[in-house]
């Protein structure tokens, strides 16, 4: 009968399929053959990887052509399918139903056994060694990363055509970076250094950008007594960040390098919970960090489990706590997001936030995409984003957001991934669907203490100096450097102003003479008696201070005093 499914084939005669490489199939103890040109390969890559679940000729086109189908699509793929089924049930009599590649009124589907196809492999034991990782057993997890590697003999689905391979071309390519990743670190926990170098030293070459490999290098090449090279590969490191991003390592990079020169190695703990309180400086209230941080967990893994994009945003003025607060609840949730934890700082200078497109370039890199395969349009970054997430549980981190404008590409496509996000606009967490916030009040902070340096959650220390500010060991200009009392103006008390660059001080006292309301960056501008360009790097770094508070993009005003 048509409609009836038959009973799934056992795996002693079923084909095996090789998909992580060139597409290969053929009989679990002969060899192994393309199953045709690329088209067929395209068709077979689909229902493989679409394990079990039937896809319509419609689908199925899409699949394979995109926009660009042919009119003759449908009788192609009639074609593709009845040549497949010929190769994978050759002695097959006519009349006899098949068994592995079935139809019924739902479409095509390909009835094999999970262990028959090495994505599928791959996946599964990747998935164990998580579990493994979860138990704390590194050499469990070692062994079955290695396991999961061994599938793979090149590119996932090389040559193979159409929109669906290229998108699982980079999802399979990025579990995969993933997965090499987790197998070094655990070598390194084993004490295995000198088996990774060769493998780090590729991976180093073949994404020179990936910090993270740089920093797993430079571990290798200590661990073996090769000090010197390990050095190297820092200054090599911050050498061509600097020509290719105009930036510095980021800090827990340059934490590493400090204590490898020490001779004094962190322990391998990733993503280690930090303490809410400490013993010097500013302390956390410990009752109210406790219910903040369980309220936050519980809104990033809640949303998880529903299968919905959980959105969390943690609102405040400058200097409330928003970083060490983010720090610490990435840290908490790390294990339910096993694919990792990406981010990005979308803070900039102008009032006007620059578009999506080079955080997206960004964010693709940290998710290892190779440079070469991404696009230079916006919304085709966006798209690839969307593609490269899904499937996996990635936490996505985002610093300094100013409105839902400049958030909304940055956002997963659909569930199992989470966004945590810290902005100082009250308006942004109403502006996204679904987003639940957390709002900080302004020094003294009662959540969280500043994180030291390299703590923050994925992004640069918010306490060094900014990049392309103005020299903080000279006044601004036009702003004139007096001691005398505000005049007429809101209270602001010397505890502020001494917490400032004295570079700053001038400014504050300028602005707060002023009295005036919400002002843009032009208004500011004309009291402070500089350019634009200056005035919206004073502004910023006046509301990172906590002296001004910035209610909308590009607007700013003293902030209310008690």
């Amino acid at each position: 009968m048509r409609g009836a499914t038959p009973a799934a084939p056992d795996g002693g005669d079923t084909p095996l399929f090789r998909l992580l490489g060139p597409v290969r199939f053929g009989p679990p103890a002969g060899p192994v053959d393309r199953p045709g040109p690329p088209h067929r390969q395209a068709v077979l890559s689909v229902l493989l990887l679409r394990r079990r679940r039937p896809v319509t000729v419609a689908g199925l086109a899409a699949a394979v052509w995109g926009d660009d189908a042919p009119a003759s699509a449908a009788g192609n793929l009639r074609t593709h399918l009845w040549a497949l089924r010929t190769l994978l049930e050759p002695g097959r009599a006519c009349r006899q139903p098949a068994r592995i590649l079935v139809a019924d009124e739902r479409g095509y589907a390909l009835h094999t056994p999970p262990e028959s196809v090495d994505a599928w492999r791959f996946e599964e034991r990747a998935e164990a060694a998580r579990r493994a990782r979860a138990r704390g057993d590194a050499a469990a997890e070692h062994a079955l990363l290695a396991e999961a590697l061994g599938q793979w003999s090149g590119e996932a689905l090389a040559g193979v055509p159409g929109p669906f391979a290229e998108e699982e071309r980079i999802r399979l390519t990025a579990l995969r970076t993933s997965a090499r990743k987790r197998h070094i670190v655990c070598a390194l926990r084993l004490g295995l250094h000198h088996t990774v170098i060769p493998e780090l030293s590729a991976l180093t070459r073949e994404f020179p950008l990936d910090e993270e490999l740089r920093a797993l290098l430079m571990r290798a090449l200590h661990g073996c007594g090769r000090q010197a090279e390990a050095f190297t590969v820092f200054a090599d490191t911050h050498r061509t960040l600097r020509e290719e991003l105009g930036v510095a390592p980021c800090p827990e990079l340059t934490a590493l390098h400090a204590r490898l020169l020490a001779d004094d190695p962190p322990p391998f703990d990733l993503h280690r919970p930090s303490p809410l309180a400490r013993a010097h400086g500013r302390t956390a209230l410990p009752d109210a960090a406790e219910r903040v941080l369980a309220r936050a967990k519980s809104v990033l893994i809640g949303g998880q489990d529903r299968g919905a994009v959980p959105v969390l945003v943690i609102t405040g003025p400058g200097r409330a706590g928003k970083t060490a607060l983010a720090a610490r609840v990435a840290d908490g949730v790390a294990h339910r997001f096993p694919d990792g934890r990406v981010s990005a700082d979308l803070r900039t200078w102008d009032p006007v936030p620059a578009g999506p497109g080079p955080v997206l370039a960004h964010l693709l890199r940290a998710l290892a995409v190779p440079a070469s395969r991404i696009p230079a349009d916006p919304d085709e970054r966006a798209a690839l984003y969307r593609s490269a997430l899904a499937g996996r549980r990635v936490l996505v981190v985002l610093h300094d957001a100013r409105d839902a404008a400049q958030v909304t590409p940055l956002l997963p496509g659909g569930p199992g991934s989470a966004v945590l996000l810290t902005t100082r606009s009250r308006v942004l967490a109403p502006a996204l669907p679904a987003a639940a916030s957390i709002e900080l009040a302004a020094r003294p902070r009662p959540y969280a203490e500043d994180p030291p340096p390299g703590e923050r959650a994925g992004a640069p220390d918010t306490d060094a100096p900014y990049a392309g500010a103005p020299d903080t060991d000279a006044p601004y200009a036009g702003a004139p450097d007096t001691d005398a009392p505000y005049a007429g103006a809101p209270d602001t008390d010397a505890h502020d102003l001494g917490n400032l660059p004295p570079s700053l001080v001038p400014a504050a006292r300028r602005l707060a003479r002023s009295g005036a309301g919400p002002s843009s960056v032009e208004a500011l501008a004309a009291v402070l008696g500089t350019g634009r360009a200056d005035a919206a790097l004073i502004a910023e770094a006046l509301v990172d201070a906590g002296v001004l508070d910035t209610p909308a993009a590009g607007t700013y005003r003293l902030p209310a005093r008690p």
